[in-house]
């Protein structure tokens, strides 16, 4: 496999590894600046006693402007067309590690340009602008930037009266993740996963804390089977929960 032409980003999910891998733009594109040297390697190895005619020479100057000109107006072209997403509804693909395809369908929260290349930010997911798939007008149904419904917790070191529950951050954007804060929940009784039913539940420690991707919820019964559930607030203050764990305490 060319490294040169993968590229990968990977993230740990319930222990599972999920990568996905895109193409690299094609490096065959002639630059300004490939043409410049070309010229100038040509100024150095002509025939002196048979020098490029001046009008040659400025036919291809010339060239190397209109080159600059009409790459300095795609550029322009193509950062507007992205800027231009932001808020926007879209469709997006990428394939994973597994050939699996992984889409999202969602708002364009943010784009960034990152190596030159533009990132867009669709449900905390990162996506190319080769990987949208389809443009539509109007907002998503909330004002949420992440999906952890998507995501499941993890319970474990499991006793007669605590559980250690996991999760891991429900987005890839790193600016977003640092501002989430999370709130553990459980309760006997299901269903629980919705933010109005997570949160008629009991609270496990304090609420709404930074950085937090596991606890221990202590004084369980033993024997009795509980619903475990995390409220994730955003930095708007938009609530959403993860996709609920059952766990039983030992006897």
């Amino acid at each position: 496999m060319n490294n040169n032409a993968i590229s990968g980003t990977a993230a740990a999910t319930n222990n599972k590894i999920n990568a996905v891998f895109t193409n690299k733009t094609d490096n065959a594109t002639m630059t300004s600046s490939d043409f410049l040297k070309l010229f100038v390697a040509q100024m150095q190895n002509q025939d002196f006693t048979n020098p490029m005619d001046n009008s040659e020479m400025m036919n291809q100057i010339t060239q190397l402007s209109n080159m600059q000109m009409m790459q300095e107006m795609a550029l322009y072209s193509k950062s507007s067309y992205a800027m231009s997403m932001v808020g926007k509804t879209v469709t997006a693909s990428r394939f994973t590690i597994n050939g699996d395809l992984d889409t999202t369908t969602g708002t364009v929260d943010k784009v960034s340009l990152v190596d030159g290349e533009y990132i867009f930010y669709i449900g905390g997911k990162k996506y190319t602008l080769e990987q949208i798939m389809q443009v539509q007008t109007g907002d998503a149904e909330t004002g949420s930037t992440i999906n952890p419904e998507s995501f499941s917790i993890k319970a474990d070191s499991v006793t007669q009266s605590s559980a250690t529950v996991s999760w891991t951050v429900p987005t890839e954007d790193e600016a977003a993740a640092s501002n989430l804060k999370y709130t553990v929940y459980y309760s006997t009784e299901g269903p629980f996963n919705t933010v109005e039913k997570v949160e008629a539940g009991t609270m496990a420690g304090l609420a709404e804390r930074q950085g937090l991707t596991s606890y221990t919820i202590n004084g369980l019964e033993s024997g009795s089977s509980y619903y475990i559930n995390v409220v994730v607030t955003e930095e708007n203050g938009t609530k959403s929960v993860y996709k609920p764990t059952i766990t039983k305490t030992n006897y």
